[in-house]
């Protein structure tokens, strides 16, 4: 009786330790979440030099397999950071001086666009004292929208300062990319055994090298395919709707669906009321979401990176209020090497099981099923079919 009691009672004290830390690890993650708000400015060029290293990282490993030297590799990997970067600014810099030599001409196109949609509503319901939507709401459109666009130019300088920041971060992590596994592995749990580390890190630049490749020739597909579209359609600045295509096809579902919907607004308001164009837009846009998102994107990426959508759509929510678009970007790969590294620690490896997908939980239990006459229960999640 008293071993039964000396083992219920450490059973029960194991028990509260665990709720304690749980309570802990949500504070914490609380915390650095909030950290990471507040020092938004600073925090989002030590990320994305994270993930700038990551990227790098197999193409420098890949140089100095054909034996090029690890400086002369080091230095073409910079030099490749520095080409990537400045076309990332330089794009983003043109792309809203565009936008600003444009919106003026097509402020005849913005007022037609307008006073349609008024005569569609005054149809639906009576509206007195307004011939426009601009009108009704007090709005006026240019001016709404140029300041805006005025503010991203002249900020020019400060989105330069940013690039040389974490171009610079992303240098001096590849100057040290030797010695990182040696320092995680002195701080680590697993000081005795120290291939752990290293194949975890493995894994993580494995998984994000690939999801992010992966990722980028499906999104430059899309983007050839917008930019094709909206040439058949004579739409304007056909080779800036191809490069968002690209870019924004890095944020699941949400990204797609700007994308599409703003090229689809930009030949409405071109080409309203010839509504043919608009049309071609509309459905090559939507037909190559379609096949790119619904059957290549599966296809190719497979369950390569075993995440529940829900904690997917969760964590843009999340990285998108702290980041803004930045984080928006970099939400899958984050909770991707979070999932990996909470799967090598046993305390976390719940959390780990409840980020995935569940379709090798799914599989597991199948097999587990097979050959049994029938099967005792229907899990929700993991639904089986009875059989007899």
């Amino acid at each position: 009786m008293l071993y039964i009691k000396v083992v219920a009672e450490a059973a029960m004290k194991d028990k509260y330790l665990k709720q304690i830390r749980n309570g802990l690890f949500v504070i914490l993650a609380i915390g650095i979440l909030t950290i990471c708000k507040v020092t938004s400015s600073v925090s989002i060029n030590l990320i994305l030099s994270v993930f700038i290293f990551l990227m790098m990282l197999p193409f420098v490993t890949a140089l100095e397999r054909i034996h090029v030297k690890g400086f002369i590799a080091t230095l073409i990997a910079i030099l490749l950071i520095i080409i990537i970067v400045t076309g990332v600014v330089w794009f983003i810099l043109y792309t809203v001086n565009q936008l600003i030599g444009i919106i003026p001409s097509y402020t005849h196109r913005i007022n037609f666009l307008d006073a349609y949609l008024m005569n569609v509503i005054s149809h639906l319901r009576d509206v007195e004292d307004a011939d426009s939507i601009a009108k009704l709401f007090n709005i006026d459109w240019a001016s709404t929208l140029m300041p805006i666009l005025r503010s991203v130019s002249a900020s020019a300088i400060q989105i330069a300062k940013n690039a040389v920041v974490t171009i610079l971060l992303a240098v001096f992590l590849l100057l040290e990319r030797h010695t990182i596994v040696p320092k995680l592995t002195a701080v680590s749990q697993n000081k005795d055994n120290p291939e752990k580390v290293s194949m975890m890190l493995d894994r993580i630049n494995r998984q994000v090298s690939k999801y992010l490749g992966t990722k980028f020739v499906l999104s430059l597909i899309t983007g050839v395919l917008f930019y094709g579209i909206a040439l058949v359609a004579k739409l304007d600045l056909a080779f800036l709707w191809g490069v968002l295509a690209v870019l924004l096809n890095f944020i699941p579902t949400f990204g797609s669906i700007i994308v599409t919907a703003i090229t689809i607004l930009m030949a409405v308001l071109q080409f309203l009321p010839n509504w043919t164009p608009i049309l071609i837009v509309a459905a090559g846009t939507i037909a190559t979401q379609m096949i790119i998102g619904n059957i290549l994107d599966p296809r190719v990426q497979g369950n390569q990176l075993n995440l529940s959508p829900f904690v997917i759509l969760v964590s843009l929510s999340i990285f998108g209020y702290v980041w803004g678009i930045v984080g928006m970007f970099l939400a899958v790969p984050i909770i991707s090497i979070l999932q990996i590294v909470f799967a090598n620690m046993d305390s976390t490896r719940g959390i780990a099981i409840m980020m995935s997908s569940g379709s090798s939980l799914k599989r597991r239990m199948k097999a587990e099923n097979r050959g049994r006459k029938q099967v005792e229960y229907d899990d929700v999640l993991f639904p089986q079919e009875k059989t007899t």
